[in-house]
């Protein structure tokens, strides 16, 4: 049996198959490498965080992308328009249509997108995706891919699919394909939500489970230190919105505050299988569309 065996587009994350690539021994490597790296990628502003949760803004980007590739140059009205970007951000509960205009406007602004030069209508308001939008989604998929490879024996070819343009389009097509059929990266990782749906929340778990000692498990099992403030500047929010997300996942028996002061936290075993669960459905949803995409180009991985 494969590890994607029984796997279908809305599901190419079986319970089967993340416990068993849980059980891989360069899993908890992986899981670090993904969850520091996204850290250390993370570029945001209080304004982005106002307008969406962490979850919508990662979306949106692959929303624009996906969205500019299907464009027909003959047909002025395809592509990534306001109206069609609007109306995807409805079906799938991304944001309110004024938020999607104000993200629209800020990643024009930020030069992430651009007026579509071909289009000579001023009446059309067809964006295209820029070069700085793309090196950023290629960014975030080489840090994954590479952190997923010794997991697979094919991923180094999934880790130089990252890199291929011409795998690009049938790369991000995969993706839709899959959250348009229902696949969701917390399906099998609910507990997440608390964080999900709150701006920097995932950022904040990916901090606190890499930060214990280099002897721990991987999430941690010892307490770890936490520093309220030192989370708020790093990650563009407010210290009370920090606060409020540590109470609540107390409250809600995910961590444990501990020491004077509450300066440390221990991570609840349900909070660490929830990760666990998170990383392998990622690297599972990933793997799967980097082999759908290499097969579709004819690329047959070692």
């Amino acid at each position: 049996m494969t590890i994607l065996e029984g796997s279908s587009p809305a599901n190419p994350a079986t319970p089967e198959a993340i416990v068993a690539l849980r059980a891989h021994p360069r899993f908890g490597a992986a899981m670090h490498a993904s969850a520091s790296g996204i850290v250390v990628l993370y570029q945001g502003s209080l304004l982005l965080n106002w307008l969406m949760d962490d979850r919508a803004r990662l979306l949106f980007g692959y929303l624009a992308l996906y969205l500019d590739l299907c464009r027909d140059p003959a047909d002025p009205t395809s592509g990534l328009t306001p109206s069609r970007v609007k109306a995807y951000c409805a079906e799938f509960g991304l944001c309110s249509a004024g938020r999607a205009t104000a993200m629209l406007s800020l990643m024009r602004f930020g030069g992430f997108l651009a007026p579509d030069p071909t289009v000579t209508d001023r009446r059309q308001r067809r964006l295209v995706v820029t070069e700085r939008l793309v090196a950023l989604l290629t960014q975030r998929w080489r840090l994954h891919f590479g952190a997923m490879a010794p997991l697979f024996p094919d991923g180094a070819a999934m880790l130089a699919a990252a890199d291929d343009p011409a795998l690009r389009a049938p790369l991000v097509r995969a993706m839709h394909e899959r959250f348009a059929a229902g696949f969701r990266f917390v399906t099998h990782a609910p507990r997440l939500g608390l964080f999900g749906e709150r701006a920097a929340g995932m950022l904040i778990v990916a901090s606190l489970i890499t930060c214990g000692e280099a002897d721990d498990t991987m999430p941690p099992s010892r307490p770890v230190p936490i520093s309220i403030s030192a989370l708020a500047r790093r990650f563009a929010v407010s210290r009370t919105h920090v606060l409020k997300l540590v109470r609540d996942a107390a409250r809600d028996g995910l961590i444990g505050r501990i020491g004077e002061g509450g300066d440390h936290i221990l991570l609840q075993p349900r909070l660490a299988e929830a990760a666990q669960n998170f990383f392998a459905t990622m690297f599972l949803f990933f793997a799967d569309c980097a082999r759908e995409a290499l097969a579709e180009k004819g690329v047959r991985a070692a």
